[in-house]
């Protein structure tokens, strides 16, 4: 149990600083994010705010412990954000290299995902063998 918590917890802390990092740039609406958004990949000014909140609550979401549906749908959304980032990326004719590196981030996601998944049966399997005994 000790090894999946610190799997989990590695892994759930660095995905969560990555999108909070990635957040706060989209709610304050700094110019090289609106840059990047609006002028280069053509989606309305007002999605940018709106993104970074969405990510901020996701954050929130599966750091704070316990309800489970509600990880489920911030594990989801997050998904969501990054293959559409990725897929932007391509869409507008950039170069592999600066959407592909998303797969990182896709990846350490998986794991806390995979994770959250194994410490929550242990924790079933734990409190099962002790109503046991």
């Amino acid at each position: 149990m000790k090894k999946i918590n610190i799997i989990y917890w590695v892994s759930t802390g660095l995905f969560a600083a990555f999108m909070l990092l990635g957040s706060i740039p989209d709610v304050i609406q700094h110019p090289q994010a609106v840059e990047m958004v609006v002028k280069h990949l053509g989606y309305p000014a007002y999605f940018l705010p709106y993104l970074g909140v969405a990510k901020l609550l996701g954050v929130a979401a599966i750091l704070y412990p316990g309800f489970p549906r509600l990880k489920e749908w911030a594990y989801a959304g997050f998904a969501f954000d990054m293959i559409s980032a990725m897929y932007s990326g391509y869409a507008v004719g950039d170069p592999p290299f600066s959407w592909l590196f998303i797969l990182l981030p896709i990846a350490v996601m998986a794991v806390s995902y995979v994770y959250y998944h194994k410490k929550l049966k242990a924790v079933l399997t734990e409190g099962e063998s002790a109503v046991r005994v």
